[in-house]
């Protein structure tokens, strides 16, 4: 099977795709001999560069992510792990490797499945339908603020980049010969007999004074107090500044005469489709093909008594609105491509259009309703405008105190509580923490670098105003610093003890198990030598692959070991999970019988294999495409 996912990934369509992802990577801009620049890229994708930014805020993201699902189990150090930031780095990696495959190969998302994700965000919905002013109105609230023309483009590079994954995931297949095979492993039984060996007691007697010096020696590294600051800090958050009044009517109503233009609700139309999707390329028979049971649907559609949404559930090739019945929602202008939209909002409700053809195929089009559009009167929007003039004020205050800020930081670089005073704010105190972050706004990345740079740790001076969230800002300055200083023998002493007598009992019991091994894999008694070491022989009848009521490990490694021949048995000592040690005599194996499971299993483990065949295709994709790519890390600047 291996050999079957390499074979698919190395024939002609990965050749390609890789030929298309090459070919933008064989030529090297002229400008490069005349500009000088210091790079500071995390990674380098071809021409195309990961910022440290970008790897921050992604890293950022999933520290906290893993820090709402894990609650107090958190641990902060894993994510000081070099190993972690490569994961999340290299994830950053395959992604852009896709996006660059997607964009040399022409394929991009369509107007419709980038319209349809939009609709189905829960942010964009009121009372579960998407509302095109609240999409709007989230939109512009962005900071910076997003056209829908460019969270457009976003959310068809991001689906455009899923697209061929998606296109090789969907050839996965998994044919009847494989799928017998793959069950008669699934569900394949083991006898065995098996017996975990005891640990080594930890050494009766103390390890010597020298042993203990020489092991701290050895491992002082292990025995270092961490590196802490304490933060004066003055915060300057819009949301928290108090305004000096509320708006009057005629501001308001002036605000409202001046943007009459924005509380316009425009026309929507109820509308469903029946898509015969053919290719914008495709050859004049495969065109006329399409348009001919285009052409064939929309008779059927304006028959009398006809059921629209069963015509798309049986003949649409929209796999995002058949299930649906065809129904593509409320639509206004702008959403879909021109000559849908021409032919949408040039119909009658309760009519059916001729086909119309865009990049997709042929579409028939059913619109069931219109929504006029209409200007919204002051009475609707008088809390919104009431809202824009607070969020808008408090703009205007933050800017100006953010100014007073960095303008007294310029003066005196050297004493925040002169800036604190100038913006009527006080000194903050943060408790203390580490290179990985603490609490409050000890939190943010941006806080911690800086607080360990030079200008903060090693110079006692004011940082610049540092951005730890959409008009929120922060200015910091030392107040107290531990460095990190080894801590002394007799305070670690305990420790170290139990290090040294943990390493020991840990070696005498490996040293043990292999001697008794030796002599249970040259065919030695089970039962016996399990005796000798003071271990419990249990038996392991028709075990399978999950079986619950063994150790885990015990049935993993009774897996691993080859079918023994007629009349004998397969004997090894094998390593467990924590340091520990069993023997396990295999007997025989089983192979499971497919023919046993019905038809709504085998579906299930065919759907489970195709999977990991899709998945393991995805895999060897990504590494091809990297493999064709000039891909640099730079690892100190993560």
């Amino acid at each position: 099977m291996l050999q079957t996912l390499r074979d698919k990934t190395s024939g002609w369509i990965a050749f390609i795709i890789l030929a298309a992802v090459s070919i933008p990577f064989a030529f090297f801009g002229i400008e490069q001999y005349f500009e000088l620049r210091t790079p500071t890229y995390v990674a380098k994708v071809g021409e195309r560069e990961i910022s440290q930014d970008e790897f921050r805020q992604r890293f950022e993201q999933y520290r906290q992510n893993v820090r709402r699902q894990q609650g107090e189990a958190y641990d902060a150090e894993f994510f000081g792990s070099m190993l972690v930031k490569r994961q999340v780095l290299e994830q950053m990696i395959n992604e852009e490797l896709l996006t660059q495959a997607a964009e040399a190969t022409n394929t991009q998302a369509t107007d419709d499945r980038v319209r349809r994700e939009i609709a189905a965000i829960p942010a964009f919905q009121v009372d579960g339908k998407f509302d095109p002013e609240q999409y709007r109105l989230l939109l512009r609230s962005q900071a910076p603020p997003l056209s829908p023309a460019e969270f457009e483009q976003q959310v068809r590079r991001d689906l455009s980049a899923r697209e061929i994954p998606g296109q090789v995931s969907a050839t996965a297949a998994v044919t009847d010969a494989a799928l017998d095979r793959y069950l008669a492993l699934r569900e394949q039984t083991r006898d065995f007999t098996y017996a975990i060996l005891p640990a080594a007691p930890l050494p009766a007697e103390p390890p010597s004074e020298e042993a203990i010096a020489a092991w701290y020696a050895a491992n002082q590294s292990e025995f270092m107090t961490e590196e802490t600051v304490v933060l004066r800090y003055v915060e300057i958050d819009a949301s928290k500044i108090e305004l000096p009044a509320e708006p009057d009517e005629a501001t308001l109503r002036q605000r409202y005469e001046d943007q009459r233009a924005r509380f316009v609700v425009e026309e929507q139309r109820l509308a469903s489709h029946i898509l015969v999707k053919v290719a914008a390329d495709a050859d004049a028979d495969a065109q006329k093909a399409a348009l001919d049971k285009a052409t064939a649907l929309a008779t059927q559609a304006r028959a009398a008594g006809a059921d629209f949404a069963a015509l798309a559930r049986d003949n649409s090739d929209d796999v995002g609105s058949k299930g649906a019945g065809g129904d593509l929602g409320w639509i206004e202008k702008g959403i879909t491509q021109p000559a849908f939209e021409t032919a949408l909002f040039g119909m009658e409700p309760g009519t059916i259009s001729e086909p119309v053809k865009t990049d997709e195929g042929y579409h028939v089009i059913q619109l069931r309703e219109i929504q006029a559009g209409r200007a919204k009167a002051f009475e609707e929007v008088r809390e919104e405008l009431a809202a824009e003039f607070r969020s808008s004020e408090r703009e205007r205050l933050f800017a100006d105190r953010t100014g007073v800020l960095i303008d007294q930081i310029y003066k005196n670089p050297t004493d925040l509580g002169v800036a604190a005073e100038a913006v009527g704010l006080p000194v903050q105190r943060t408790e203390a923490f580490g290179r990985l972050g603490g609490t409050g706004v000890a939190a943010f990345p941006a806080v911690v670098r800086e607080a360990f740079s030079d200008r903060v740790l090693a110079d006692g001076g004011v940082s610049d105003p540092i951005t730890i969230a959409p008009q929120q800002v922060v200015a910091i300055q030392l107040d107290e610093h531990k460095p990190r200083v080894q801590r002394p023998l007799e305070e670690v002493r305990a420790d170290v003890v139990a290090r040294i007598q943990a390493e020991a009992a840990r070696k005498a019991t490996a040293e043990r198990a292999r001697a008794i091994g030796d002599r249970f894999e040259q065919g030695g008694d089970l039962a016996v030598l399990a005796a000798e070491a003071g271990a419990t022989v249990a038996e392991g009848a028709g075990v399978g692959r999950s079986a619950f009521n063994h150790d885990g490990s015990v049935v993993e490694q009774a897996f691993k070991l080859p079918r023994p021949a007629d009349g004998a048995t397969v004997k090894r000592l094998v390593e467990l999970t924590g340091d520990r040690f069993a023997l396990v005599e295999l007997r025989a194996v089983a192979d499971g019988d497919p023919a046993k499971l019905d038809a709504a299993l085998r579906d299930a483990a065919r759907g489970q294999l195709q999977q990991a065949v899709a998945s393991a295709e995805t895999r060897a994709l990504v590494e091809a495409l990297r493999a064709a790519v000039e891909v640099r890390i730079v690892e100190e600047r993560m």
